[in-house]
């Protein structure tokens, strides 16, 4: 009931606010988590982005405005947080179909992407492994990301790190991790860290486990000390993921006796086929006794 109130809560916010500069970082203390959390767990739960259902809602409320009133297009895109009417019209024709202009006509079709609710759907109660440990710090090198808002970018940032080779040397900064350096290895494999900033950016960090060697061209990050509750996950990598980080928040959290300490998650993925539905991966949380 309480992951329900909450996100209730966060679409209130976004209707009441819906033609102002909505604040990420606003809306992920309403959910209670982080900005990269949310993002992950909202599209999860909800078939689309964050930043997607607002577009869709303002364009939306946008065409009803067009129908029913003679606003100019102009003041409308701007109320809708459209810089030109250009850039609106584009918007527009991508979701309706039609232009602007064109919305105006009765007999036009148009789009309603509704306001989402949600409601309680019971199900078979599934168990969640878990294990609470004390760690001290990590060292780790890899490559570091700093993201303003939004899943989308994230990804973004895993693609630069698994896909983008250096032109120099031909290597993805991945490979150049595993087998120039030899550091893709047990227990950490590859490991990712996210923590968000007290502006709401999130800095996602990629690499794995440091030696005591320099790495020249890589950056060292660190997985602070603290008490970390680890969560083993199955599945494929994007969908398991996004899937265990909402059972952990909505599910795990709340009937615990933890609270999340820091900002920070810790994801690692070891070897092996990460569009397997047979994948394992796992999933760290900063926590304290409530």
């Amino acid at each position: 009931m309480d992951f329900l109130k909450r996100m209730t809560e966060v679409i209130d916010y976004v209707e009441e606010h819906i033609t102002e500069d909505i604040n990420f970082n606003d809306v992920a203390k309403i959910a209670c988590c982080g900005i990269y959390q949310f993002g992950r767990i909202f599209s999860y739960v909800v078939g689309v982005s964050f930043a997607e259902y607002i577009r869709n809602r303002r364009l939306s409320l946008a065409a009803l405005e067009m129908q029913h009133n003679s606003a100019k297009v102009i003041d409308t895109a701007i109320k809708y947080g459209y810089n030109s009417p250009e850039s609106f019209a584009r918007a527009f024709r991508e979701m309706h179909g039609v232009s602007p202009m064109e919305a105006r006509s009765k007999s036009v079709t148009l789009t309603m992407f509704p306001r989402i609710s949600f409601q309680i759907y019971i199900k078979g109660a599934v168990n969640m492994d878990y294990r609470i440990e004390e760690k001290g710090t990590i060292r780790c090198v890899g490559k570091t990301y700093h993201i303003m808002k939004g899943e989308d970018v994230c990804a973004n940032a895993w693609n630069q790190y698994l896909d983008i080779k250096d032109e120099k040397t031909g290597r993805t900064p991945n490979e150049a991790i595993a087998y120039d350096f030899n550091l893709d290895r047990a227990p950490l494999w590859q490991v990712g860290v996210s923590r968000v900033l007290e502006d709401g950016n999130t800095v996602l960090s990629i690499g794995a486990e440091a030696g005591d060697s320099e790495y020249p061209g890589f950056d060292i990050f660190e997985i602070p000390a603290t008490t970390w509750a680890l969560f083993p996950g199955k599945g494929k990598v994007i969908e398991g993921v996004n899937a265990m980080f909402t059972k952990i928040y909505t599910e795990w959290l709340p009937s615990s006796g933890y609270e999340q300490s820091m900002q920070y998650t810790v994801e690692i993925y070891p070897p092996g086929d990460a569009g397997s539905n047979d994948y394992v991966f796992e999933i760290w949380i900063p926590v304290k006794k409530i």
